[in-house]
């Protein structure tokens, strides 16, 4: 498995896209810390604007399992690496280890490039801002199992989903669609409301507002997605004709 992820990465890392869009992401970064320096913004206004944008990175999380899976099911590669003897089931899990890594990479650089040009360009109203940062990387931590479960929510569509368009349109239908629907069976029964509140895209949203105590709460939402989505997407890859 270990060398899957170690070619995948290789691949994806050769990809000159990928490489501008952490550069662009790291830019956006830089910019928006730019603003709140011309506007004379504390440093705590700034990062207690992250868990706001926390929700985003849920919708480009299909981009890297498009690098890591979606285009090598397009162009009928992958049947290659499973002729050499790699049971779907190593494969599959290093195709979602691989996507994790190639996303948390891009969040990496991101954050470092608004973390830093934070604490150069602005200054805190403060001296203690411990307890803002605690505050501020668990809710980071938590967006992370989202982003993770998103990850193999991503790869489980990716690898069995064979044009690329209609992977990308089904990930966004299986985050928002599920949302719409029992909202509108809201109407007829509360439970549903509840169950829509478990959704990964209600939960993006709601890292930001919940008190740090709630955060738990969606730490094990994210975890029993994760274990659905791989449970089900090694399921749907074992039975996958590939080509």
């Amino acid at each position: 498995m270990f060398k899957l992820i170690r070619a995948d990465l290789y691949k994806s890392f050769h990809r000159i896209y990928l490489l501008v869009f952490m550069a662009v992401m790291a830019a956006l970064a830089i910019f928006i810390n730019s603003v709140f320096a011309s506007m004379h913004t504390p440093l705590e206004s700034s990062l207690g604007t992250v868990p706001y944008l926390l929700m985003y990175p849920l919708f480009i999380i299909s981009m890297f399992a498009d690098i890591v899976t979606a285009e090598e099911n397009k162009e009928h590669t992958m049947k290659n690496t499973i002729s050499f003897g790699i049971s779907r089931t190593e494969l599959f899990l290093a195709k979602i280890i691989s996507t994790i890594l190639v996303a948390f990479s891009v969040a990496l650089v991101t954050v470092a490039a608004y973390m830093g040009s934070a604490f150069v360009l602005l200054r805190p109203e403060s001296n203690d801002i411990s307890s803002l940062l605690l505050n501020l990387f668990l809710r980071i931590g938590t967006a992370l199992l989202i982003y993770i479960a998103a990850a193999i929510l991503a790869t489980l569509l990716a690898a069995v989903v064979q044009r690329n368009a209609m992977f990308t349109f089904a990930y966004f239908g299986a985050l928002i669609v599920p949302v719409l629907v029992l909202k509108l069976l809201n109407l007829l029964n509360p439970i549903f409301g509840q169950i829509q509140n478990k959704m990964l895209f209600m939960q993006s949203q709601i890292i930001a507002v919940v008190p740090q105590a709630q955060l738990v709460n969606t730490v094990w939402i994210a975890l029993i997605h994760i274990v659905i989505f791989t449970g089900l997407g090694l399921l749907l890859f074992r039975q996958q004709e590939v080509n």
